[in-house]
């Protein structure tokens, strides 16, 4: 129930690791299930940047799950857990660069929905808000490459795979949708849909981003943008380690 209301986790598609489910659960029954809003704040700032940053799929995940354990059972906190991250990671905060490269199995781009769903993100044709958990088949939430895979190879054929499947090109949308755009150009499909829609993941298809030739020109200015989100939205301002007092 806190992972669903209060992390905005309701599928573990959206974990990049089970394993955070644990700590939560023997976080919270440390505390005798009586957490402070104070708490509360500190814990969410860890779970989402260590989703983010995958805490549990990099190297010996059971020996990382049982150090957050040790942690909490020898009286530690949610803060501690967020430096012990630190250690592992370097740095709790995302950057254009680490970005790069990134795909839809990274734990930045099951954040990155989780961002966009709390910035009430539609669909771009049927208006209905993103969830992992829509019935139907044309409903069911896809990723789709804003710069379609079958477009970029005919009218750019030297960008590589990596960089069509990297996140700043992807949204998400549902199957009908997805299928109604097909492997149309930006700058065909973007006037179905309202540009507001579009804005709110930081799809910015105007002027001459749009075409083929200004790929990389998007997708760098989306990453910039999709990383300001990324820090917003799990509490970390300036650089390094620093996180928002809550």
């Amino acid at each position: 129930n806190f992972a669903v209301s209060n992390l905005g986790v309701d599928s573990p598609t959206l974990l990049s690791s089970p394993f955070l489910l644990i700590t939560l659960a023997y976080w919270s029954d440390r505390l005798g299930f009586s957490i402070s809003a104070s708490e509360a704040a500190s814990f969410r700032q860890w779970f989402h940047a260590a989703n983010a940053k995958g805490r549990y799929s990099r190297g010996s995940s059971e020996t990382l799950l049982d150090q957050d354990l040790a942690t909490l059972r020898d009286g530690g906190s949610p803060v501690d857990l967020i430096q012990r991250l630190a250690l592992q990671v370097g740095r709790l905060d995302f950057t254009a660069e680490e970005l790069v490269g990134r795909t839809s199995r990274s734990g930045a781009f099951k954040t990155m929905f989780l961002a966009f769903r709390q910035d009430h993100a539609r669909d771009w044709a049927t208006n209905l808000e993103i969830s992992p958990k829509h019935h139907g088949k044309s409903d069911v939430v896809e990723y789709h490459h804003v710069f379609p895979r079958a477009y970029l190879k005919k009218h750019r054929a030297d960008v590589g795979q990596q960089a069509i499947d990297d996140i700043a090109n992807l949204a998400f949308i549902g199957a009908a949708t997805n299928k109604q755009i097909s492997d149309r150009a930006p700058a065909d499909y973007r006037n179905d849909f309202d540009s507001a829609v579009l804005a709110v993941q930081l799809v910015d298809l105007t002027d001459d981003r749009a075409e083929a030739a200004e790929f990389e020109r998007f997708v760098e200015q989306r990453r910039a943008a999709i990383v300001r989100r990324l820090n917003e939205f799990i509490g970390i301002s300036g650089s390094g380690a620093e996180f928002t007092s809550s």
